[in-house]
C-alpha cells in the first residue's frame, strides 16, 4: 500500500488524469441510472405512465449501449497512456525481483483505488446532475414535461450503486485489457521503450480493430439488403423514419463499430495519416515546419489525446451525418405525407452526449499525461536556437495537428455511413440525396482547433519559462 502511495505522489498528474476519467465515468453513468430510476418510478403516477415509458426507451436505447462501450475504451486508451509513462517505473520494480503477476496487480490496484474515489465523488455530483439534466433530456427525446419526482433514500442509493456498478465495470474491463500487457514485459525491454513508446499495436488488438472495421461494413451493407423498393408516387400515407429502420439501425450499429475499430487500431493509423496531412500542407514558416517534425516524431505519444478525440468525432458527426440525410430526403417527400421529426443537433447531444462527456474527459486526461514529453520537445528546440516567438507557436500548432488528425481519421467513418444511407434511399425510392453536413463539420473542427491551440499554448507556458536545461535535466533524471 505504501509503494501504491508512493507512486502517486512521484507522478501526480499521470495518476490524477486517469482519477478525472474514472470520475467522469462514474459521474456519467450514475446520472443515467437516477433519471431512468425517476422515469421507473413515474410510470405508476397517471397521467405520466406514457412519457414515462418513452423517456426510459429513448435513455435506454442509443445512449446506454455507446456509453458503456465507449468508456471502457476510453479508460483502455487513458491507463494505456499512464502506462506508458509510468513503464521505466515499473521496469525498476521489476529488476528489484517483482514477478509480471505482481507488476500486473500493482497496476489493477492502483486504478482500482482511484476509482473508488472516483466513486466518492459520483456520490455527490451523479444526483446533483440527474437534477439539472432531467428537464433537458425530458425535452429532447419525447417526454416534455415528465417531472423529476422526490426519491427516497433507500431509492437514490440503490439507483446510484446500479450506476456505480455500471462504471467499475467499464473501469475494470478497460483496465484488464490494458495491464495484462506489462506482465509481458522484461525490465531490459521496458526500460528501453520508456522513452520511445511503440509505434504500432499489439497483433491481438490490430486484428480486433480490423474485425470491428469489417462488421460495421457489414452492418451498412445489411442494411442495404434489407431496404425495399417503394415509389415515392405512392407514399402518401405514412412515409416515417421507422419505414427505413433496418438501414437506419445498420447505420447506427455501423457507426458504433467504427468508433470501436478507432479506438482499438490507434498507433497504427497515426503515424500514416499526419505524414500524409503535413507532407501535403507545406508552409514556408520555420514554426510550421519545427511543428511537423516533432508531430510526426511523436504522433504514438499523443495517441491518447488523438484517438478519443477522433473517437468522439466519428460518433458525434457519423449520427449528424444520417440526420442530415433524412432531413434531405424528407425534403422531396409529397406534399401532406406525415413523417416524424428530425433529429436535431441538439436532440443528438441528448442521445449521445452521455458518450461523448467520457471522451471529452479522455481527451483532456491524454493531453495531461503527454504534456511532459511536449515541454521536453519545446526544451530541445530551445536549445537548438528556437526564439521565444517560435516556441509559442509551435505550441498552438501542436493542439491544431492534434485536431486535424482527429478530423481526418473520423471524416473516413462519418462518410461511408452518410455514402450509406444515401444509396438504401436511392435503392428504395429512385432518389438520390446526400445530406453531409458540411458547414456542421467546419464549424466543430474550428471551434476545437481554437480551443485546442489556446489550450496547448496555455499548457505549455510553464515550460517555456523554464530553463531548457532544468526540463531536460527533469526527463533525463526521471
Amino acid at each position: 500500500m505504501r509503494g501504491l502511495l508512493r507512486d502517486f505522489r512521484d507522478a501526480p498528474v499521470v495518476w490524477g488524469a486517469v482519477l478525472l476519467l474514472l470520475a467522469v465515468v462514474q459521474c456519467v453513468s450514475g446520472m443515467v441510472m437516477v433519471m431512468l430510476s425517476n422515469a421507473r418510478m413515474a410510470m405508476a403516477v397517471p397521467g405520466l405512465h406514457g412519457r414515462a415509458v418513452m423517456f426510459s426507451m429513448e435513455l435506454s436505447g442509443p445512449p446506454l449501449v455507446p456509453m458503456i462501450v465507449v468508456g471502457m475504451l476510453m479508460v483502455l486508451l487513458v491507463v494505456s497512456s499512464a502506462i506508458r509513462q509510468r513503464r521505466r517505473a515499473l521496469a525498476l520494480i521489476a529488476l528489484q525481483g517483482a514477478t509480471p503477476g505482481q507488476l500486473t496487480s500493482r497496476v489493477c490496484a492502483q486504478v482500482l483505488l482511484l476509482d473508488v474515489a472516483a466513486t466518492l465523488v459520483s456520490l455527490i455530483v451523479s444526483p446533483a446532475l440527474a437534477r439539472g439534466l432531467y428537464p433537458f433530456a425530458t425535452r429532447q427525446l419525447e417526454a416534455n414535461g415528465l417531472p423529476f419526482l422526490p426519491q427516497d433514500v433507500t431509492g437514490m442509493l440503490r439507483a446510484w450503486s446500479c450506476g456505480i456498478v455500471f462504471g467499475f465495470a467499464m473501469a475494470l474491463v478497460g483496465s484488464l485489457l490494458t495491464v495484462r500487457v506489462v506482465g509481458g514485459i522484461s525490465p531490459v525491454e521496458a526500460l528501453r521503450e520508456a522513452a520511445n513508446p511503440p509505434k504500432t499495436v499489439g497483433v491481438p488488438r490490430l486484428v480486433l480493430a480490423w474485425i470491428m472495421f469489417a462488421g460495421a461494413l457489414v452492418s451498412l451493407a445489411v442494411g442495404l439488403l434489407n431496404v425495399r423498393k417503394t415509389s415515392m408516387a405512392r407514399m402518401s400515407v405514412q412515409v416515417t423514419f421507422s419505414s427505413m429502420s433496418p438501414l437506419a439501425y445498420g447505420n447506427m450499429i455501423a457507426m458504433l463499430l467504427f468508433t470501436v475499430s478507432v479506438c482499438l487500431a490507434g498507433p497504427a493509423v497515426l503515424s500514416a495519416t499526419v505524414r500524409m496531412w503535413t507532407a501535403v500542407v507545406r508552409l514556408p514558416w520555420p514554426a510550421w515546419r519545427i511543428a511537423c517534425q516533432q508531430a510526426r516524431a511523436r504522433v504514438c505519444a499523443s495517441s491518447s489525446t488523438i484517438i478519443p478525440l477522433a473517437a468522439g468525432l466519428t460518433l458525434l458527426m457519423s449520427y449528424e451525418s444520417l440526420t442530415s440525410t433524412i432531413t434531405a430526403w424528407t425534403r422531396l417527400l409529397p406534399a401532406g405525407t406525415p413523417t416524424v421529426e428530425v433529429p436535431g443537433f441538439a436532440r443528438i447531444l441528448a442521445l449521445i452526449g452521455t458518450s461523448l462527456v467520457p471522451v471529452l474527459a479522455a481527451v483532456c486526461s491524454g493531453y495531461l499525461i503527454a504534456q511532459r514529453g511536449r515541454e521536453l520537445d519545446l526544451a530541445l528546440v530551445a536549445v537548438s536556437g528556437g526564439t521565444q516567438g517560435q516556441l509559442n507557436a509551435i505550441a498552438a500548432l501542436d493542439g491544431l495537428m492534434i485536431v486535424v488528425t482527429s478530423s481526418l481519421i473520423a471524416f473516413v467513418p462519418s462518410l461511408l455511413v452518410s455514402v450509406s444511407f444515401s444509396i438504401g434511399i436511392w435503392l428504395s425510392f429512385d432518389v438520390l440525396v446526400f445530406g453531409m453536413p458540411w458547414l456542421l463539420w467546419l464549424v466543430v473542427v474550428l471551434l476545437l482547433a481554437a480551443m485546442a491551440m489556446l489550450g496547448s499554448w496555455l499548457t505549455a507556458q510553464r515550460g517555456i519559462r523554464t530553463s531548457p536545461t532544468v526540463v531536460i535535466a527533469r526527463a533525463a533524471g526521471e
